[in-house]
């Protein structure tokens, strides 16, 4: 396949796609389209080597696979090169909201090419990949502490990975990871005030999220992540509303969803002042708040703290 569209939320699963497509090649250029035009993207990758060499080019926020309009000469022009692309390119779009499967860019690529959609990891399959993680690096550790480490990043791939990191680091060398270290490694942003955030934002609470939201602005924590944390749950929130209006029981949102039952059981309590249609604004007004931050649009803190200000006002 020469061109590839990968979708998913995690950037490391995104990351390791991107590795396993790639290989050992060097001749990588990377394109983010928040700083770069798609007209340079296909530039370079239509652009022809007197040596035939294959090159891979990753192309990041390719977000107009998910919503977002692109100008119409720019949709020719990527129309022009689906059609026919240079053989020795292999284009790596990278989209990480919900595709647009209407769109005819994306159905060509879904036909012709390769789209890749990389669904978020059950809580189960987190801790799996943990233990996989630290047993290649011959640390040792039990498996109550690995799912203590899991819970407290709430079930993210991404942030599990990150405590997992600092935990290595720590010791420096093998060995066997207590859980008392633990207790003491996992930062309190994500171990507690990221818990207590979110559920204060959820519960519509203003002046318990302005205040947990000022700790973590003191304690340096990257305000994307937050956004991020928040979207999961509101995204967990909309896909059991979902559920529940199609009659499924709640063993069968748990199996689906991947949840416990005691996470169930908190999402049930919190949902019902909630609408499906509030709830799917909250996530578009999340995706694009997270957009306007990386595009560097808005100011990330100031961008999140009007966030709660709306929501929870």
């Amino acid at each position: 396949m020469k061109i590839y569209l990968i979708n998913g939320e995690s950037y490391l699963l995104i990351n390791e796609k991107i590795n396993e497509i790639v290989g050992d090649s060097k001749n990588v250029t990377t394109f983010d389209l928040v700083a770069s035009e798609l007209q340079d993207v296909i530039l370079e990758a239509g652009y022809f080597s007197m040596f035939e060499e294959e090159k891979f080019i990753i192309v990041k926020n390719a977000n107009f696979f998910c919503g977002d309009k692109l100008k119409d000469s720019d949709t020719e022009l990527l129309l022009n090169y689906l059609a026919q692309p240079n053989e020795n390119s292999i284009i790596i779009f990278i989209c990480n909201g919900k595709l647009d499967l209407r769109k005819k860019v994306t159905k060509i690529i879904k036909d012709k090419y390769s789209l890749i959609s990389i669904p978020n990891l059950k809580y189960y399959e987190i801790e799996n990949r943990v233990a996989e993680f630290l047993k290649k690096e011959n640390f040792t550790i039990d498996k109550d502490t690995i799912k203590y480490i899991v819970a407290n990043s709430l079930n993210n791939y991404d942030v599990a990975m990150s405590e997992v990191n600092k935990i290595t680091l720590y010791y420096s060398e093998p060995c066997r990871i207590s859980r008392k270290d633990v207790n003491n490694i996992v930062a309190k942003s994500i171990n507690t005030n990221n818990f207590l955030f979110v559920d204060a934002i959820v519960d519509n609470d203003l002046e318990k999220s302005l205040e947990l939201f000022n700790d973590l602005k003191i304690m340096k924590v990257e305000p994307t992540i937050l956004i991020s944390l928040i979207a999961r749950d509101f995204r967990i929130m909309l896909n059991i509303k979902n559920l529940l209006a199609q009659n499924k029981r709640e063993y069968e949102i748990m199996n689906e969803l991947g949840l416990l039952d005691w996470q169930l059981e908190k999402y049930l309590n919190k949902i019902f002042p909630y609408k499906i249609k509030e709830l799917e604004n909250i996530l578009l007004n999340l995706a694009k708040l997270d957009l306007d931050i990386k595009s560097g649009k808005v100011d990330r803190f100031i961008g999140l703290e009007l966030f709660i200000l709306n929501i929870c006002g």
